[in-house]
């Protein structure tokens, strides 16, 4: 029999208890500014759990960070029972908390709310400090080593497996490990190969970019120090590492100098688009990734079936936020741009190209997108009345749902491609527009289509 580890991973659970409010213009207007879903969490939730106990074969689930709607302390409650559920039916549970659980001054995405009548009101709040009590029974307790201070440790998950389960939720200005932490992770690692086990890793924010674009728009949103860190964790011998937070299907991968790889694999929110679990098989020589998408829950959708429903929410925020770069510029700075941990000021100084770009996405079809820039050779008949506004949404929503598949090969890769070349010689004496036409153009490869390995599933050497 080999030596076989299985388990779940479930990643930004966002709960939203019902107590807290779910109809009303106050929860309307929580709702129009989030692409999640929030009255249906604990439905989708449930159904997630109830797939993962009718798996008598796998007796692991690792729960991956922002396991709250923004830290709010009633949502937390109604939370722990559910997981309980797990561990009664005999399931290893180990769960981390992130950003989103919890509320300090000045971190308004762990600033739990409620929503009473026309108003959104301040929830009762959660601590950084409390998120140990309540989630104690779920890894810590059985844990080999904690490090108090950033509320990481390690645990045995069966015989010849070990796992760090490596809390990164800083300060939102850094999401990482100081040296102490570090230290403490390398010292880990070197107890894990002294008693002959495999170890690998959990975390929330990603390591790796989960998209090309992805360190330039939301920086803020990676590991901090994270290529740093990466390769000090691949040479020092993990090779997988799971993560959250970006919402995204990916699975990037990064060779060091020293000829060491590693794997990040992040994975969707398990209450917004796409709505995805992984589950994952670790035998004696391989590492098999697979993704579990549920469309059925106890709840209502708006009369809409579940998954698209989630698209349609998913496909309204990218909307608005396409919406307000063009026509209200102030809006998308002061309160779309922090979606993309833009501050204010940053948004401001992209204002120009920004803008601009906005404005003419919203009257051009590719039709007249060659026209404009002299390239309608290179536009192919069935895509020339199409809205370039309405594909760029697509693009998005391909890049967090994974596996992209605008190859070099599609009509639309081809458009595109001459466009930017296009806009790039058009635009080269322009100082200032030069290096993002440029950066852009050069993300193509990675936005509009995916380059191994797949995003969804696959087999990898341990």
């Amino acid at each position: 029999m080999p030596n076989e580890l299985r388990f779940y991973l479930i990643t930004d659970l966002h709960h939203y208890a019902e107590c807290l409010g779910t109809s009303g213009k106050g929860y309307e207007k929580a709702l129009a500014g989030d692409q999640k879903c929030l009255k249906q969490t604990g439905a989708i939730i449930d159904a997630y759990i109830d797939r993962i106990l009718e798996d008598s074969e796998t007796n692991v689930v690792l729960v991956d960070g922002d396991v709250s709607c923004n830290g709010a302390k009633e949502s937390h409650l109604d939370l722990i029972p559910r997981l309980r559920r797990l561990k009664d039916a005999g399931k290893k549970v180990c769960v981390i908390t992130a950003t989103h659980d919890y509320y300090v001054e000045g971190n308004e995405v762990g600033r739990g709310y409620k929503c009473v009548g026309d108003e959104i009101l301040m929830s009762e709040q959660t601590t950084r400090e409390e998120l140990v009590g309540l989630y104690y029974e779920f890894g810590m307790d059985e844990a080999l080593s904690i490090h108090k201070e950033s509320h990481s440790y390690s645990v045995q998950l069966a015989d010849g497996y070990r796992l760090l389960c490596l809390n990164d939720d800083g300060d939102r200005t850094f999401c990482g490990y100081d040296e102490d932490t570090l230290l403490w992770i390398d010292g880990e690692i070197d107890k894990a190969k002294a008693a002959g086990d495999y170890i690998f890793a959990i975390t929330h924010h990603p390591v790796l970019p989960p998209s090309p674009v992805f360190p330039v728009i939301s920086e803020r949103d990676m590991l901090g120090d994270w290529e740093k860190t990466a390769n000090r964790l691949a040479d020092k011998g993990i090779k997988f590492i799971f993560t959250g937070h970006a919402h995204m299907m990916n699975i990037a991968r990064l060779e060091t100098e020293n000829g060491n790889e590693i794997y990040d694999v992040n994975t969707s929110s398990l209450v917004g688009y796409p709505s995805v679990m992984r589950k994952v098989i670790f035998d004696d020589e391989n590492v098999h990734i697979s993704s579990i998408q549920l469309n059925k829950f106890d709840a209502d959708f708006d009369g809409m079936n579940p998954t698209d429903y989630m698209k349609m929410r998913f496909d309204a925020f990218l909307n608005r936020v396409f919406y307000t770069i063009a026509f209200d510029y102030d809006t998308f700075a002061n309160e779309v741009a922090s979606s993309f941990s833009f501050t204010p000021e940053r948004a401001y100084k992209l204002k120009f190209p920004l803008n601009f770009l906005g404005k003419k996405l919203y009257a051009l079809t590719f039709k007249k997108l060659g026209r404009l820039l002299g390239i309608s050779k290179s536009i192919a008949p069935e895509i020339a009345d199409r809205n370039v506004k309405d594909f760029a949404v697509e693009v998005v929503r391909n890049v967090f749902y994974g596996n992209e598949p605008y190859t070099p090969d599609t009509p639309e890769y081809k458009a595109c491609k001459a466009a930017f070349e296009r806009v790039a010689k058009l635009t080269r004496p322009v100082k200032k527009l030069r290096e993002p036409i440029n950066f852009v153009g050069g993300m193509l490869d990675g936005v509009l289509y995916k380059t191994p390995p797949v995003d969804w599933e696959g087999t990898f050497s341990k």
